[in-house]
């Protein structure tokens, strides 16, 4: 019962930290929020099993207190900055230059994201992160970077291994000078999990476990108009282009593969009971293959990034539907709204980017 309760206090606590990240701006709140909300989580879990809930109660005064100052310093410096705006006439920190060795049009994106604990799980094992480099020439040179990653239900520790990945991830990338995008991507990935397995082999004193810390990862990278995916679990990309909606990414999971080999219909698979078992994941093993995807993208075109708690219960028509009706903010919000509404049995996590000129 005892870890019931502390389960049930962090998952209030992460719940009630994620409301108050809303009074920052929508910028930071892109940029920051996934990596503050993590490190909360990971404060919590101390502090518990350090001081118990009187202890907990004592660190959430204290971030609320700091929250409220450093979110009224933000709204401060985005005003500064919109004024800076106006007066010099400058880019949007969203509009991708072109990159052909001219100033072309540039793109610009529309880009929102937000994850949810779902309306089963006392946590939340998702993490996500968007980055947009405010330095012109890092932005030029390597583009905006997405990222989702999906703790996996029944390992140790499934919301650390998320956080890792996503880190890693972010970090491993943009110091990377290797021009190859697809490359560069890969290897972030493999960094990744490199990471997670040794944090897990850490914990266990050396000895692989059949329950050590593992995370799908779907990351993304955006230059101009090529978009590189990199790929291991079944988390998802998807592009739209005119209206269709395409599955960009190869789910590595055991009925995916039977859809492939023509042993079963993409209904049977969303329905089947091995639908939540994959066979490739980050952390679970020293080496990984991770598998590449490139695109070419349009002007109009929209990007989802998600995990399975929102594609596993939403299907790729309503998909469509919601993120061609309403702008990417509130796509976001309707996306996690409809798999709740259909049980909400796992976390829900969606980043929407839209292209447009």
């Amino acid at each position: 019962m005892a870890s019931v309760s502390t389960s049930r206090q962090l998952a209030l606590a992460d719940r009630c930290y994620r409301l108050l990240l809303l009074t920052y701006p929508a910028d930071f709140r892109r940029a920051y929020a996934s990596e503050m909300a993590a490190t909360f989580r990971a404060c919590c879990r101390e502090t518990l099993h350090a001081e118990g809930s009187r202890g907990l109660l004592r660190l959430y005064g204290s971030t609320i207190s700091d929250l409220l100052t450093t979110s009224c310093k933000e709204h401060f410096q985005s005003l500064v900055m919109r004024i800076k705006y106006l007066f010099n006439n400058q880019s949007s920190s969203f509009a991708v230059a072109g990159l052909s060795g001219q100033l072309a049009a540039p793109f610009r994106l529309q880009i929102a994201q937000n994850t949810d604990i779902g309306c089963k799980r006392a946590i939340n094992e998702d993490n996500l992160t968007s980055v947009l480099p405010e330095d012109p020439q890092i932005l030029q040179d390597q583009g905006a970077l997405f990222v989702v990653a999906d703790g996996m239900g029944g390992h140790a520790q499934g919301d650390r291994a998320s956080e890792l990945a996503v880190n890693t991830v972010r970090e491993v990338y943009y110091q990377d000078p290797q021009p190859e995008k697809a490359t560069a991507l890969a290897h972030a990935l493999k960094q990744a999990n490199m990471a997670i397995y040794r944090e897990s082999l850490a914990q266990t004193g050396g000895v692989e476990s059949k329950t050590s810390m593992g995370t799908t990862c779907i990351a993304a990278v955006l230059q101009d108009k090529a978009l590189t995916v990199a790929n291991v679990g079944d988390s998802r990309a998807y592009v739209i282009h005119e209206g269709q909606i395409r599955q960009i990414s190869q789910d590595h999971s055991w009925v995916a593969q039977q859809v492939r080999s023509g042993q079963m219909t993409p209904e049977e698979a969303r329905y089947h009971e091995k639908r939540n078992v994959i066979y490739r994941s980050l952390g679970t093993q020293p080496e990984v293959e991770v598998d590449v995807f490139e695109e070419t993208l349009a002007e109009g075109d929209a990007l989802i990034f998600c995990t399975d708690g929102l594609c596993g219960l939403v299907s790729d028509e309503e998909i469509l539907q919601i993120v061609e009706t309403y702008q990417p903010e509130e796509s976001v919000q309707q996306l996690i709204n409809k798999a709740n509404a259909a049980g909400g049995p796992d976390n829900i996590t969606a980043i929407v980017v839209r292209v447009a000129a």
